[in-house]
């Protein structure tokens, strides 16, 4: 899983172990070797435009003059490489070292250090040896590690450290490109010109490149391998040979007098491949001097010749709190580390905006898609609560962007469906339909108007308003035209008619009205007679038994099940409601279901369309029992609903603050204090928000970061009142 992100521009990299989540959940946030960058996407940053998953590092290391009977090269591999070629290259490492036996060791290093910086996207780290029979003239080696994402590029400065005299290094680097997420139909080059080794199809090209003081630092090897013949990864023990068989051929006294660079006497197959591709290169490293390492996304290769600003980390810096300080300052209030959090939850949610304006709700991470959809695209449900959130925090800029790029996302009849790619084209579904992601979208745009006070967008947008406020209107359910029309929930598990739904429908063309009348705009008599309706519907006995000794808020109306559901449901007596598909399918649908859901708030928080009058009591009972029956023992937080499937119904950070801005709402401070507390104390050393929370470790599970974990945080930061924050 993913441990650190950055992002800027058209490049999104993550740093994680490799290991797949779905079945390595117990090390999620565990303390292990550490995170290497294991996943780069470009030029937008959705899941199609994944450049790469599969990476390898290792350090080359071994005496400067060779001795019979004692090593004659060290491996030391950098963690969170590529699985499969961390296991082959250690294989090849041993067997080789059982042939000219002790003279090949192999060993790992552990990172030491992992700091995100909370004011600016600057990453370190530091790394020790973790573990091997090294002597000890090189088990205090240090190898430090600080990077930025920089003109399309990822700069990782690398300084290695008690290096002794009488040694010298090389990096070793390993990819496989996944151009545009697939491993086909590209090449693999060794750019001499560059001296750089490349991936390339279409408009990406995608290349690694070391320098010092401007210049490349001295390539000793490169290999690219077609994955059908021959990979590069599978020569390593090949490479190794080559580091010492020049000395072999000259004598090692001899080739030490000389004290110059070793090169590698190996010879590549091939320094250009087609079709499923990787590559190999190797570089010597400076003695007593820092170098850079470059992950650069370019549109040809030619773009590889031409130089980049010199590494500038200061500028980095300096720019990013330049940003900071145009956007909404954090309560003074604050203690110093939440203002900081709440800096770093900014910079966060400027990550995860693509260049486009499209807001992804997680980079990507889970690569096979086995246990989640997949979470690079943009959902208009998590991206109103995260664009609500930017113009509470000032980033208007960012959130006319998202806007905009919305406008690419609408559907033909005005509706917004399920999740769409950063291009704007409809993303693979589980859930097509899902009605209060139309809502969201007008809800979060009738926000950003009245903060940004910025009539242009609301101009250039009309038509989609217009659209989207008609279908809102004009949706009716199948069987019960007084309802809204059926859908998925928010969690996209379920159909029916939804508390959620409806809330954030009639949010949404209440939203439509307002920004109508703001503009001086003549508002359809259908826009407001529907919004009433369905406020009224959310306010009824049908969502809402409000008995003074038995409050319930139905989560769902006209819940679709199936028929084994059906004989069970009508033996209690329950009643069910009985149609046909267009298509002629047998349809069930049961009246209510009275799951206790987080999302159940939304009538308060954020839509506020519960008549306080008629049910605030009954909204503070709901709040009670939230927090008594979905707070989950031993760890704590609050999970999504009653017998939540999904990873085990683990507690997430956003339904937890969901849950304080709604208390604190209704005055109940101790539940908003209990929850606050608990996301604070459950938030990574770097700072970024995950989706999960493991309720037997209290360690990150999950995706990290989660966009909407953010979102909800930076609006805690300015909703909650002081006394619960400070």
């Amino acid at each position: 899983m993913l441990q650190i992100t950055l992002a800027r521009d058209h490049l999104l990299c993550g740093y994680g172990t490799q290991m797949d989540p779905s079945v390595d959940l117990s090390y999620s946030g565990q303390a292990g070797t550490g995170a290497r960058p294991s996943i780069f996407f470009g030029p937008t940053r959705d899941a199609l435009h994944l450049v790469t998953q599969k990476l390898h590092t290792a350090l080359v290391i071994r005496p400067r003059q060779l001795q019979d009977l004692q090593a004659r090269v060290w491996i030391v591999a950098l963690p969170g490489g590529d699985r499969e070629v961390t296991k082959l290259w250690r294989e090849q490492s041993e067997s080789l070292g059982r042939q000219i036996k002790p003279q090949v060791q192999y060993c790992e290093f552990q990172q030491t250090r992992s700091e995100l910086e909370r004011t600016s996207d600057i990453y370190h780290q530091e790394f020790r040896i973790r573990d091997g029979h090294l002597p000890p003239d090189l088990a205090e080696l240090r190898l430090n590690i600080t990077a930025a994402i920089d003109q399309d590029a990822l700069r990782e400065e690398w300084t290695l450290t008690r290096l002794p005299s009488t040694h010298e290094a090389w990096l070793v680097y390993w990819f496989q490109s996944e151009i545009g997420a697939s491993s086909e139909m590209q090449s693999t080059i060794f750019y001499e010109k560059g001296f750089a080794l490349c991936s390339y199809r279409g408009p990406v090209c995608f290349g690694l490149q070391a320098l010092c003081r401007g210049q490349s630092l001295p390539v000793v090897h490169a290999d690219c391998g077609a994955l059908q013949h021959q990979t590069a990864a599978s020569r390593f023990a090949d490479l190794l040979r080559g580091s010492w068989s020049r000395d072999e051929l000259l004598g090692f006294y001899h080739t030490a007098a000389r004290m110059e660079p070793a090169t590698w006497v190996i010879e590549p197959r091939s320094l250009c491949s087609l079709g499923a591709t990787d590559g190999m290169i190797a570089w010597q490293m400076p003695r007593n001097e820092s170098f850079e390492l470059r992950f650069r996304l370019a549109k040809s290769l030619v773009d590889f010749e031409k130089p980049l600003e010199p590494l500038d980390f200061e500028a980095i810096r300096g720019a990013d709190q330049t940003w900071l300080k145009q956007q909404k300052a954090a309560p003074t209030n604050l203690t110093p580390s939440l203002r900081d959090l709440y800096a770093r939850t900014l910079l966060t949610l400027r990550q995860m905006q693509d260049p486009g304006g499209g807001i992804i709700a997680a980079p990507e991470f889970h690569y096979a898609f086995t246990h989640c959809g997949g979470y690079g695209f943009c959902w208009g449900r998590d991206a109103g609560f995260i664009s609500y959130a930017m113009d509470v925090c000032g980033m208007h800029a960012e959130s006319d962007r998202f806007y905009r790029y919305m406008k690419l996302c609408q559907n033909a009849d005005g509706s917004f469906l399920h999740r769409h790619d950063m291009q704007g084209y409809l993303g693979s579904s589980w859930g097509l339909l899902q009605p209060d992601e139309t809502g969201s979208v007008l809800f979060g745009l009738w926000k950003h108007y009245s903060m940004a006070k910025n009539p242009q967008v609301i101009e250039d947008l009309r038509d989609m308003i217009d659209k989207a406020a008609n279908w809102l209107a004009d949706a009716r359910h199948s069987f019960d035209p007084m309802l809204p029309i059926e859908g998925f929930d928010l969690w996209e598990e379920r159909e029916g008619v939804h508390l959620y739904s409806v809330a954030a429908m009639a949010a949404g063309l209440e939203a439509a009205c307002h920004i109508y009348e703001a503009m001086n705009w003549s508002v359809p008599n259908k826009w407001s007679t529907r919004a009433q309706e369905l406020v009224e519907l959310c306010n009824s006995s049908r969502f809402i038994q409000n008995n003074p000794k038995d409050v319930a808020f139905a989560r769902t109306l006209r819940r679709r099940i199936n028929s084994g559901l059906l004989a069970r449901s009508e033996q209690m007596g329950l009643p069910v409601f009985r149609g046909t598909s267009p298509t002629g399918r047998m349809l069930f649908e049961l009246e209510q279901d009275f799951v206790l859901d987080i999302s159940q708030v939304a009538v308060s928080y954020p839509y506020r369309v519960i008549d306080i009058k008629r049910h605030g009591e009954a909204l503070d009972q709901l709040i009670e029992q939230i927090y008594a029956r979905l707070w989950r023992p031993g760890q704590g937080g609050i999970g999504r609903y009653e017998a939540d499937f999904y990873r085990d119904g683990n507690p997430w950070i956003l339904t937890t603050l969901w849950l304080a801005l709604a208390a604190a709402e209704r005055g109940k401070l101790e539940i908003a204090q209990s929850a606050w507390d608990w996301v604070l104390a459950h938030i990574p050393e770097e700072g970024l928000l995950p989706e999960q929370i493991d309720p037997e470790n209290g360690r990150t599970a999950w995706v990290l970061p989660l966009t909407w974990s953010h979102a909800m945080f930076a609006l805690a930061i300015h909703q909650l009142p002081k006394e619960v924050l400070s």
